[in-house]
């Protein structure tokens, strides 16, 4: 029985708070994978891998636009409804061209796409192409906690972006740029699953509220310094009270929280530099506060790093040393 965006509402309208079990996981999500070579032209190599995989896959589709060099290789379910397994594109980063594959293990694996999987690793080995880990999604997943919604980011200089839905309520926040060392993501996760048609994964009875607050890694292992890296990027995150803030001083402190890039026009008054004085005062403020939630996720990451260490060494063994497989 396919489920609603409405038929989600409804269920959560329904449900008693206080009576959900509030949860945290965390895990690993997506992989991008860099191919890249010393000699020869990587645009042509990209174009001969999308004619390639077109004359191998006889289960998949393959979804492309030539302007922006990306292709997608996808499972379509109907006419209206697919999947993307596999996304590919042509990347430049500092002036050097790269081939950049972008895709969830799980899924990939899911829909029978190992197969795939292989003949592109063969592609590489044929093109003396260098193949290697550049980035993984550090996943949050967040149970029963409707109030996510008003999780705040006060670190300075970092880009915030928010998306919201047809009904005007929140969907998608993000922080940082896609060419930042660390990006992140705040999205509703049944709302995703729903978009998908994957109601087998859902489980509303029990989560009625499922977010993910997902950390998208420049990195290729889970080191000393990446954990204190996300720790300290934790110590962030938080939801804020405005009790200890003086009431003359809240209002400028609730646009900083929710709309940043107001402030000027709400404060027309104040110079650049004041805003920026006060915008510091104000988080100096706020780190005062016993920041209780990303105490939780720092602990739930601490818990969790044997398990995540073992994850990530499978997956670099069973995607990118394929050799004697």
């Amino acid at each position: 029985m396919l489920v609603s965006i409405q038929d989600l509402r409804s269920i959560q309208e329904r449900c008693e708070i206080g009576e959900l079990v509030q949860r945290l996981d965390v895990s690993i999500d997506r992989l991008t994978v860099i191919w890249d070579t010393d000699t020869g032209s990587l645009r042509r190599i990209f174009k001969n891998l999308k004619q390639a995989i077109s004359t191998r896959v006889d289960s998949f589709e393959i979804y492309d636009n030539v302007r922006d060099d990306v292709f997608t290789l996808a499972k379509d379910f109907n006419e209206y409804d697919s999947i993307n397994i596999i996304f590919f594109q042509l990347s430049t980063y500092g002036g050097e061209q790269l081939i950049r594959i972008d895709f969830n293990p799980n899924t990939l694996k899911e829909f029978d796409g190992m197969k795939v999987w292989r003949q592109l690793m063969y592609f590489a080995r044929l093109n003396s192409l260098t193949v290697r880990l550049s980035r993984f999604d550090l996943a949050f997943d967040i149970f029963n906690r409707p109030e996510i919604v008003n999780l705040q980011h006060i670190k300075g200089g970092v880009t915030h972006k928010v998306f919201y839905g047809r009904g005007g309520e929140l969907e998608t926040k993000y922080w940082g740029s896609s060419g930042s060392n660390v990006q992140v993501r705040l999205y509703d996760k049944n709302k995703e699953i729903i978009a998908h048609k994957r109601e087998e994964k859902l489980d509303l009875a029990v989560n009625p509220f499922w977010w993910r607050l997902e950390f998208q890694l420049r990195t290729k292992a889970i080191g000393e310094e990446m954990v204190q890296d996300i720790m300290n990027r934790l110590d962030n995150f938080g939801f804020y009270k405005l009790e200890h803030i003086r009431v003359e001083q809240r209002a400028f402190t609730i646009i900083f929280l929710n709309n940043p890039e107001l402030l000027s026009l709400a404060f027309p008054n104040l110079k650049s530099d004041s805003i920026k004085k006060k915008k510091t005062r104000v988080r100096k403020l706020l780190r005062e506060e016993t920041n209780q939630f990303a105490e939780e996720l720092k602990e739930v990451l601490i818990h969790n790093l044997p398990k995540l260490n073992t994850e990530l060494q499978l997956l670099v063994g069973e995607f990118l040393n394929l050799e004697n497989k």
